[in-house]
């Protein structure tokens, strides 16, 4: 994963417009409610609810999505109120429940999917065998130039090193205990 394909050209893009992205979702929700209200209560496309909520936790966050999963579920419970429907009231109810509960999944499962893709973009794992001297530890390079490991490291991944000593060491090299760590 690169961070650089379609979906996270398409993120950049709107996240650069900022908190106007909230205008965008609840433009986009409207359109929908809108169409729900205009098909009335036989003809019934949740698929349509499921946009404003996951670019909404996508773009801004679950609080976000998880808002827009609230909201347009009453709604649609609003609507069901309203229209001349066959079914009961209890029925009614339950359906507007198992909504909720898969509009907030979806939320939930969407924002999930955003942090383990904002993780992947900050981790750069080193694959492979890693030809090392047994004895000083330097790791041999393409070009067969030996490097000490950290250099190595610096130079493939993200990581940085900071040097101390661990006690057996300090003991060995300077003949110095150090007291038990708590």
């Amino acid at each position: 994963m690169d961070g650089h394909g379609p979906l996270t050209k398409v993120r950049d893009f709107l996240m650069e417009r900022g908190k106007l992205l909230i205008v965008y979702w609840i433009v986009l929700s409207m359109g929908v409610i809108v169409l729900d209200y205009l098909t009335g209560p036989f003809i019934y496309f949740p698929i349509f609810f499921l946009f404003p909520i996951v670019l909404a936790t996508w773009l801004n966050g679950l609080r976000w999505g998880l808002f827009f999963a609230c909201c347009l579920s009453f709604v649609r419970l609003f609507f069901s109120l309203i229209w001349p429907a066959p079914w009961s009231m209890l029925e009614t109810l339950v359906n507007a429940a198992i909504l909720l509960i898969i509009f907030a999944l979806t939320a939930l499962l969407v924002d999930r999917e955003v942090k383990r893709r904002a993780l992947l973009e900050e981790v750069k794992i080193l694959r492979g065998l890693l030809p090392i001297c047994s004895f000083c530890k330097k790791i041999r390079r393409k070009d067969n130039t030996w490097v000490p490991v950290e250099e190595y490291l610096y130079e493939h991944s993200e990581a940085e090193f900071s040097h101390g000593f661990c006690p057996d060491c300090l003991k060995v090299h300077y003949g110095v205990n150090l007291p038990p760590q708590k």
